[in-house]
């Protein structure tokens, strides 16, 4: 007669720091290993809450929803949308924020980007691939942006907190730096109810569109300033690539602040803000309860491309030639 035995979980160890098996994680031992990752969890101690550990529970999320505005950069017609057309062009090609007008994807692949964002960890910005780690760095961005990765900060003092002071200041820095009056500034505002502008707003304004009536209209057209139109332009372009947030329609209104002295705009390190708010995003995408990732994820798409460019099997072609 055969003894019966109970199976007993079973861990094994591989060499790449692995822990397989079917072992459930001690609640009351923060250090053990855990089951299918890292085996010290010294340095990534937010493992558990990751969306990899869900996975191997069995608690899969469905795909991350892509905020991408990719598609939106073409609707604004910059040849029609103010009458010194050459001015306009002089201010966005000295701002060396440019080459973000043609480099942007029109839809985000939301399967490739939600597969890489569960090797990501936040401790490391990393992702931590079965060949090793792989990262973006600022050397990637200037190569595949054409951006400023170098320069000043791009910092500014943030309208954290919506208080009566803070929104006076808003309705202030939109009436002074967009050219609009403070009524109508003071109307986005309230619309928003924060601290922020609608993009579709900023469209709307800047760039109507040009009607039947318009045209055949014998009546002058007021535009702003050209400045004004250029500051817009540049809020509503950073909003659609490098700062592109969840909300999917609306940019701070603390970004003007960068935007006041035009001739200082391209000493700015945009590659490098654009790369740590793409960080942020990757970081807050691997919990397991977000179910949406914003950032400029062009930027993350086309450097999964070209690493998976370099990194695949070599395809060796073999030529036969016939010789008499």
């Amino acid at each position: 007669m055969e003894e019966t035995t109970t199976s007993q979980p079973q861990v094994t160890r591989s060499s790449s720091g692995i822990v397989g098996g079917n072992v459930v994680e001690p609640e009351d031992d923060p250090s053990a290993p855990f089951p299918g990752g890292p085996i010290d969890r010294s340095l990534l101690k937010s493992f558990k809450d990751h969306v990899a550990a869900a996975i191997w529970n069995n608690e899969h999320r469905s795909l991350l929803k892509c905020i991408n505005h990719g598609a939106q950069i073409a609707e604004w017609d910059l040849q029609s949308c103010h009458p010194d057309t050459q001015g306009l062009q002089r201010i966005i090609q000295r701002s060396g924020l440019a080459p973000l007008i043609d480099c942007s994807y029109r839809k985000a692949n939301k399967e490739v980007i939600s597969a890489f964002v569960e090797w990501w960890q936040s401790e490391t910005n990393t992702f931590h691939l079965p060949f090793g780690e792989m990262s973006i760095t600022l050397e990637d961005v200037s190569i595949l942006l054409k951006i400023p990765v170098t320069g000043k900060v791009v910092a500014v003092e943030n309208f954290s907190r919506y208080t009566e002071e803070s929104r006076k200041d808003a309705i202030e820095l939109v009436s002074k730096l967009l050219g609009v009056s403070p009524d109508e500034a003071e109307e986005e505002v309230n619309i928003t109810k924060g601290l922020t502008m609608r993009v579709v707003w900023l469209k709307s304004r800047f760039c109507p569109p040009k009607s039947k009536s318009s045209s055949t209209s014998s009546s002058p057209t007021t535009y702003p300033q050209v400045e004004c139109t250029a500051r817009a332009y540049f809020l509503y372009l950073l909003s659609c690539t490098l700062f592109a947030d969840k909300s999917g329609s609306r940019v701070s209104i603390s970004l003007l602040k960068l935007l006041e002295n035009l001739d200082e705009v391209g000493t700015y390190a945009w590659g490098a803000a654009a790369l740590a708010y793409l960080y942020h995003h990757l970081g807050s995408a691997t919990k397991v309860e977000v179910s949406q990732i914003a950032g400029y994820l062009t930027l993350l798409e086309v450097h999964i491309s070209c690493a998976l460019l370099v990194n695949r099997p070599i395809q060796i072609q073999y030529f036969f030639f016939n010789f008499c």
